[in-house]
């Protein structure tokens, strides 16, 4: 099969460690990754009730996972945390999290950070989408009855935004790990989503289209070898992170592969 961006660092002689959501099969995890913790393999869940299974060095995740008591974000986090105090060697730390997926339920310290009657709406909103772009019935667009009623969508709004604001803090945490353990001046940092949503833009709620709010998505990169302040006007993709990582690290790219680096 193909070669996976940790597989590439495992190759390499860095310690690759998962914890969070692996939306792919258990076979491509273990060639991947020498260790982890608290690993979702599947979709979506429950933030308070994620299914997680214990890393597997002989790649067996047959049996049934377990649950543990708190929040999808602090607990994936929290791993990731105990791995960098505890790392030995080069490393690649994959950390991906659940939220802010749906089901917006933010803890409850972050729940009622914003009133949704005081947040405005999208510049683009609208109560239905002006034509059958083919996903109107589809999951995401049946989080809330049509039309849209804008207070409903304040609602949702302020749920996401809740659950953006517990992310910068949870991964403030595992920053200051960093500093702690004076890892920061030597670490690539690499901040990433999967897609948008449209969250009332175009009468949608999800992100089964293909307007700017659903596939434009932050790309964020710190560390050696990057100049601070910079920003790259360039139309790029995800898979360009492949690339950039493997040039800034000095390794080198598997034949066949469609992916540009940005660090040029």
């Amino acid at each position: 099969g193909s070669t996976t961006l940790p597989e590439l660092f495992r190759r390499a002689g860095y310690e690759t460690f998962i914890t969070g959501k692996w939306h792919n099969d258990p076979a491509s995890l273990h060639r991947s990754f020498t260790g982890g913790h608290r690993i979702f393999l599947g979709g979506m869940c429950e933030h308070t009730r994620v299914p997680l299974h214990d890393f597997s060095p002989h790649g067996d995740y047959s049996a049934p996972p377990r649950f543990e008591s708190g929040f999808s974000t602090d607990l994936f986090c929290e791993s990731a945390r105990d791995f960098l105090a505890g790392r030995r060697q080069p490393f690649f730390l994959y950390l991906s999290l659940t939220s802010p997926h749906d089901p917006r339920t933010p803890p409850p310290a972050f729940a009622g950070m914003y009133d949704p009657a005081h947040l405005p709406l999208p510049a683009n909103f609208r109560p239905d989408h002006p034509f059958d772009n083919g996903e109107l019935s589809i999951r995401d667009e049946m989080l809330a009855a049509r039309p849209l009623d804008p207070d409903v969508v304040r609602q949702q709004l302020a749920a996401y935004y809740g659950m953006i604001s517990h992310h910068d803090a949870q991964l403030g945490r595992v920053f200051e790990t960093l500093r702690t353990h004076q890892l920061e001046a030597n670490t690539l940092v690499v901040y990433v989503s999967d897609h948008g949503l449209a969250l009332g833009s175009h009468g949608l709620l999800g992100k089964q289209n293909l307007y700017e709010p659903s596939v434009r998505v932050p790309l964020l990169l710190a560390g050696p070898g990057i100049a601070a302040g910079r920003t790259d006007a360039r139309l790029v993709y995800s898979l360009d992170l492949y690339a950039t990582l493997a040039q800034l690290a000095g390794l080198q790219l598997p034949p066949g592969l469609d992916t540009v680096s940005l660090a040029t």
